[in-house]
């Protein structure tokens, strides 16, 4: 994964606030938390709750030197941050046209909610599965955490 601001450098981690790939150079540490550095602006903004024109908290500029390589070779999406492989187009597939009227394909994929709801009503009477199955085929259905599965 490339940082997104170099391009030409490997990224070292995601950012907390906005989930984009940064290298050591574009992240900053804050209490354990790594943000880019245009994000942390944002951050202490809201720690603060209030913008920085109407207060009296002075702006503080943050300059990462570290020259430690970070060496976590997990892939985090956006907002999944827990470095797990996606879910297969195949097999969420499969188990919605075999077991769709039981919700099987929305537990596989995290969606434990609608899952018990068309284990329920029969996959919503069978209107849900045909709407799944078509957003399955055309790439628009996601994960619990929002990932298009792969």
């Amino acid at each position: 994964m490339q940082c997104a601001n170099h391009p030409q450098s490997q990224a070292a981690g995601m950012c907390t606030y906005c989930g984009k790939p940064f290298c050591n150079e574009c992240l900053v540490e804050v209490k354990g938390r790594m943000y880019c550095k245009a994000d942390i602006g944002n951050v202490m903004d809201e720690v603060a709750g209030s913008s920085p024109a109407s207060s009296n908290t002075p702006v503080i500029n943050i300059t990462n030197t570290s020259s430690n390589m970070n060496q976590n070779t997990a892939t985090a999406i956006a907002g999944h941050g827990m470095g797990l492989p996606p879910k297969s187009k195949m097999v969420t597939l499969l188990l919605c046209i075999f077991l769709g009227v039981l919700g099987a394909h929305r537990f596989y994929t995290g969606k434990t909610g609608s899952g018990l709801l068309y284990l329920f009503t029969c996959g919503l009477a069978g209107v849900g599965v045909i709407i799944d199955l078509i957003m399955i085929l055309t790439g628009g259905f996601r994960d619990r955490w929002g990932v298009p599965l792969a």
